[in-house]
């Protein structure tokens, strides 16, 4: 039975919004729950993190994402150096968007592990990470990204497995 308190609540929320709040609203409510139709589109908002990170969801499906990161100021070392977890994060981001097209609309995944191969320091421009599904198993997804800068450099690359897991369990 669902809370009439808390709908109640969402809808008062979201009447306060102004138009560009509500689609990242909208955005966010696609990544928690893609039951959520046409929630996100290409390059929109993934979830708070993805926002203070700057990656966007480039495209995803038949076992392969692209996703992007706007290298910025707040994002660099005191180095003046690509902070290392901005990019990993990013790749988590593409391996469960890779992992997540390809599951049944019952099924969700989550992070077993993710090992990465920092191969150049990037210090600006926008990095795309392109994931690619190497086995799916029953019950965990196998996969590999590559990270390259504008100028098609390689700059990272990650291995990594997701679990398999259906709602509810």
């Amino acid at each position: 039975m669902p809370n009439t308190d808390v709908r109640s609540r969402l809808a008062t929320a979201i009447d306060t919004l102004d138009d560009v709040q509500r689609q990242r609203l909208l955005d966010w409510a696609g990544s928690i729950n893609r039951n959520v139709a046409e929630a996100r589109a290409p390059g929109s908002s993934i979830g708070p993190l993805a926002e203070i990170l700057h990656i966007t969801h480039e495209s995803s499906g038949g076992g392969h994402a692209s996703y992007r990161l706007a290298v910025s100021a707040d994002l660099l070392n005191p180095h003046g150096v690509l902070h290392g977890g901005a990019v990993y994060t990013m790749i988590d981001y593409s391996m469960g968007g890779a992992t997540m097209a390809v599951l049944a609309p019952d099924e969700v995944c989550a992070t077993i592990e993710i090992k990465t191969s920092y191969l150049a320091s990037v210090r600006g421009g926008t990095l795309t990470c392109d994931t690619e599904i190497i086995k799916h198993g029953r019950k965990v997804v196998f996969l590999e990204s590559k990270v390259r800068d504008d100028g098609a450099k390689l700059v990272a690359t990650a291995s990594g497995s997701f679990a398999v897991i259906k709602q509810g369990e």
